[in-house]
C-alpha cells in the first residue's frame, strides 16, 4: 500500500508539473517560426484568454486544430488542450490529445512533454510498465529542467533493476543545481548500493561513466575488502576512484577509508592485538549482501545439547534468520546426521545447513564429510568439544573445506590449514591479565595459589610463563585440593610457614597468643597492640611469616571457591595484595558474598554482556530481542565464527580456498567474544575482556 501511495503521489506531481508548464508557456508561448503569419495570429488569439478564461481558450484551441490541421502549431495546441483537460480532471480527454501529439508529431518539440503527461496519467492508473516505457523513450534534452528532473525521479522510482535505478538517479544528480537537493539524492545512492552484491557493484561501477555514484561503488568495494581483511584489494579499489567525479559524501568516505587502511596496516605491522578502544574507532565489518551457504555442526542432542543450542542461536542471529526462536526449537528434534533443516528466509540470502553431532566424534566427522559434498557450503562452524572437534577437523582437512571450531584446545588446528580454532585459550586469558598487572598496576612480583588438578596446574604454568615473558618474578607458589573448603595450610605455605625453624615456630606461637589477647582490648588500644606485636622478629632477627613479598596473587578457580579463599587470606594477614583471577571468577556472587575481601580484584573474561562497545552491546541487544535472554560465551563465539564467514561472502568470496585465505588473514576482528587475530597455525589469538571489582560491582577495565 505504501508503494502504491508513493507512485500515485508521483503521478499527481507529474500532472501538476504538466499543467504548470502550460501556464508558463502561455506567458511566453513557444510558436514555430515555420508557421504562417495567419496561423501564428490565430494561435496567439486562442491563448489570449488564458489563464483568466480557460473555457474560451479551450474552444478557440479546438477551433484552431480544426481550421489548421496541417499547421506546425497543431501539436502546441493539442498539448495546451491536454493540460486544460487535466486541470479540469478530464483525464481521458487529456490522454487522447497527448496520444495525438505523439502519433502525429512524434518528432516535434511537444513530444517530450506529451510523453511526460501520458506517463503521469499511466501512473495515476497504476500502469507502471507503460509509464516507464513512455518516460524512458523521452528526449530529455528537449524538456525544461523541472520536467526533466521529475522524469528522472519517476523513472528511478519505477525502475526495478538496480543498475538502471542508479543510472536514472545519477542523471538526476547531474541535472540538479541545489546543494541540498543533491545531498538528498546522494543519500539515496547509499541505500541502493547497500543492497547490491559485490559482483553487482563491480559490474555497475564502470558503466556509470565516471559520474556520481561510480566512486561510491568503489569505496563500498574497498570497505568490503577491508571487512574481509584484504587491505591489498581495498587499495586497488581506492586507486580506481582517481579521476572520477566525487560528491561531498564521497570526499568524506575517501578520507575515512584511507584512515582505515592506514590503521589496519599499523595494527598488522605492530604484530600485537589491538585494544578494544583501538578497534572501536573502526566501523563494524559489514555482512550485508552476503549470499551462500554455511554448514553448522553442533551437539543439538545429548549431554551437551544446551551448549549446542546456545551456539546455534549465535549462528542464526549472525545469519539474520527470521524467527530464530522457532527455528532453534525445530532443530532440537534433529537426531540423525543426515537430517537437514530447511533453509529459512533471511536478509542476507544466506542458507544454514545444520547437522547434529550429538556430541559424538564419529558422527561429527560424518557430518563434515556430508556437508563438504554440498558444493554450496563454503565453510563449517563447529563443533564444541575437544575430541569431537578433533575428529571433525581431520575430516575437514581431508575434504578441503574450512572449519571454524569452537573449542579452546589449541592442537585441533595444528598442521591443518583448513582448520581454525576460535575460542579464547587459557594462555591468552592469562597473558593479557599479566600484561594489565604489569603495565597498569606496576606489579613485578607475583604469587600463585591454585587447585591441584590439571586445570590448576595448566593455568599455573601459563601464568608463570607470562610473568617471566614480561620480566616479572613468581616468588611464591602453593596448591590446594580441588574439593577443599579450608585453605589455611596452603596459604600458610605460600607466605613462608613451611620453612620455619623450631625457634621461629615458637616465636610465631607466642606472637599469635599475644594477638589473640590483643583482640580483647578496646579498639584503639587493640589496633596499636596488634601493630607492635606483628613487628616481632624471629630468633635471628629475621622477619616472621607472613612474608608477603609479592605485589599480586593469581588464583585460577571458580567464584564459589574464591569467596571462601579471600576471607582466609585476610585472616592470615595477606592484605594489600592485588588479587588476579581467571574467567571462572566472573559471577555476581563474587561481589555479593566476597564483599570487601575481593575489593579491586582484576579478572579476565571470555565474554562480557555488559560491555559498552557497540560490537558487543549490539549483539547482546539483538540476542535479547530475539530470545528474551542474556547470551553467554557459547552464543557469542558462534556468532563471531559465523560472521567471519559472512564477511567473506559479503566481499564476494564464494570459493572455499578464497574464504579460507580470507579468514586466515583476519587481524584485530572486533567480535562479541573479544578481539581476534589468527596465527599462522589457524589458532586464534584473542584479547579477552578485563574486568575489575569497583565498589559492589564488576565493571569493564578495557
Amino acid at each position: 500500500m505504501k508503494y502504491t501511495t508513493r507512485v500515485r503521489r508521483g503521478a499527481v506531481v507529474g500532472l501538476v508539473l504538466f499543467v504548470v508548464a502550460v501556464h508558463a508557456a502561455c506567458q511566453s508561448p513557444r510558436v514555430s517560426d515555420q508557421a504562417s503569419e495567419r496561423e501564428r495570429l490565430a494561435y496567439g488569439e486562442a491563448l489570449a484568454s488564458l489563464p483568466e478564461d480557460p473555457k474560451t481558450a479551450e474552444q478557440r484551441l479546438q477551433a484552431f486544430v480544426s481550421a489548421y490541421p496541417e499547421s506546425l502549431l497543431v501539436d502546441n495546441a493539442a498539448g495546451k488542450l491536454a493540460a486544460l483537460a487535466i486541470a479540469d480532471q478530464r483525464t481521458a480527454e487529456a490522454e487522447r490529445w497527448l496520444e495525438f501529439v505523439l502519433a502525429e508529431h512524434g518528432r516535434g518539440d511537444q513530444a517530450p512533454d506529451a510523453r511526460f503527461g501520458l506517463a503521469a496519467i499511466a501512473l495515476e492508473r497504476g500502469d507502471e510498465s507503460r509509464a516507464r516505457t513512455l518516460l524512458s523513450r523521452a528526449d530529455f534534452d528537449a524538456m525544461d529542467t523541472t520536467r526533466r528532473n521529475a522524469s528522472y525521479r519517476l523513472l528511478a522510482k519505477l525502475e526495478t533493476d538496480s543498475e538502471r535505478k542508479l543510472e536514472w538517479l545519477a542523471r538526476l544528480y547531474d541535472s540538479l543545481d541545489g546543494r541540498e537537493e543533491r545531498k538528498r539524492v546522494d543519500a539515496e545512492f547509499d541505500l541502493l548500493i547497500a543492497a547490491l552484491s559485490v559482483d553487482e557493484m563491480r559490474r555497475i561501477a564502470p558503466r556509470l561513466g565516471g559520474r556520481v555514484p561510480a566512486a561510491r561503488l568503489y569505496f563500498r568495494l574497498a570497505e568490503r575488502a577491508l571487512d574481509a581483511s584484504d587491505v591489498e584489494d581495498a587499495e586497488v579499489d581506492m586507486a580506481r576512484v582517481s579521476g572520477l567525479e566525487l560528491s561531498e559524501r564521497d570526499e568524506a568516505l575517501r578520507r575515512e577509508i584511507t584512515r582505515r587502511i592506514e590503521l589496519r596496516k599499523q595494527l598488522a605491522s605492530a604484530g600485537v592485538l589491538p585494544t578494544f578502544r583501538e578497534v572501536s574507532t573502526l566501523p563494524a565489518p559489514a555482512t550485508e549482501g552476503a549470499e551462500g551457504a554455511i554448514g553448522v555442526v553442533l551437539p543439538l542432542t545429548g549431554a551437551f545439547a544446551r551448549y549446542g543450542e546456545e551456539s546455534l542461536r549465535g549462528v542464526l542471529l549472525a545469519a539474520g534468520v527470521f524467527d530464530p526462536i522457532e527455528t532453534a526449537r525445530d532443530l532440537r528434534v534433529v537426531a540423525e546426521p543426515d537430517d537437514e533443516v530447511p533453509a529459512a528466509s533471511n536478509t542476507n540470502r544466506v542458507r544454514l545447513v545444520v547437522r547434529d553431532s550429538g556430541g559424538n566424534a564419529e558422527r561429527a566427522a560424518g557430518a563434515v564429510r556430508d556437508l563438504a559434498r554440498n558444493e554450496d557450503v563454503v565453510a563449517i562452524v563447529g563443533p564444541l568439544l575437544a575430541a569431537v572437534a578433533d575428529a571433525a577437523a581431520e575430516a575437514a582437512q581431508e575434504e578441503r573445506i574450512p572449519l571454524l571450531t569452537l573449542t579452546s584446545r589449541s592442537d585441533v588446528a595444528t598442521a591443518r590449514d583448513e582448520v581454525f580454532r576460535l575460542r579464547t585459550t587459557p594462555s591468552d586469558e592469562v597473558r593479557f591479565l599479566v600484561d594489565y598487572a604489569v603495565d597498569e598496576l606496576s606489579a613485578r612480583r607475583f604469587a600463585v595459589l591454585y587447585p591441584g588438578d590439571s586445570y590448576g596446574r595448566g593455568m599455573r604454568g601459563h601464568f608463570w610463563e607470562a610473568v617471566e615473558a614480561r620480566g616479572g618474578h613468581v616468588v611464591a607458589v602453593s596448591s590446594y585440593e580441588p574439593d577443599s573448603t579450608d585453605f589455611a595450610e596452603p596459604i600458610r605455605r605460600m607466605i613462608g610457614y613451611s620453612l620455619l625453624t623450631r625457634g621461629e615456630r615458637e616465636a610465631i606461637d607466642a606472637r599469635e597468643a599475644a594477638l589473640k589477647r590483643a583482640r580483647r582490648l578496646p579498639p584503639e588500644t587493640s589496633a596499636l597492640a596488634r601493630e607492635v606485636i606483628s613487628g616481632i622478629l624471629g630468633p635471628g632477627g629475621e622477619p616472621l611469616p607472613p612474608i608477603v613479598d609479592f605485589d599480586a596473587l593469581f588464583i585460577p578457580d571458580s567464584h564459589d571457591k574464591i569467596v571462601l579463599i579471600a576471607p582466609q587470606l585476610a585472616f592470615h594477614d595477606v592484605t594489600d595484595v592485588q588479587l588476579l583471577g581467571s574467567s571462572g571468577w566472573v559471577d555476581p556472587d563474587l561481589v555479593k558474598i566476597g564483599r570487601n575481601h575481593v575489593r579491586n580484584a582484576v579478572m579476565a573474561a571470555l565474554f562480557h554482556s555488559e560491555s559498552q562497545y557497540t560490537f558487543v552491546s549490539d549483539f547482546v541487544h539483538r540476542y535479547a530481542s530475539q530470545f528474551d535472554a542474556v547470551p553467554d560465551v557459547f552464543a557469542a563465539s558462534a556468532f563471531d565464527a559465523a560472521n567471519l564467514v559472512l564477511v567473506q561472502l559479503a566481499a564476494g568470496h564464494d570459493d572455499r580456498e578464497v574464504v579460507r585465505d580470507g579468514i586466515a588473514s583476519v587481524h584485530g576482528y572486533p567480535g562479541a567474544s573479544g578481539i581476534t587475530s589468527f596465527l599462522h597455525d589457524g589458532n586464534a589469538r584473542k584479547r579477552p575482556f578485563l574486568l575489575g571489582v569497583k565498589g559492589r560491582k564488576i565493571v569493564a577495565l578495557d
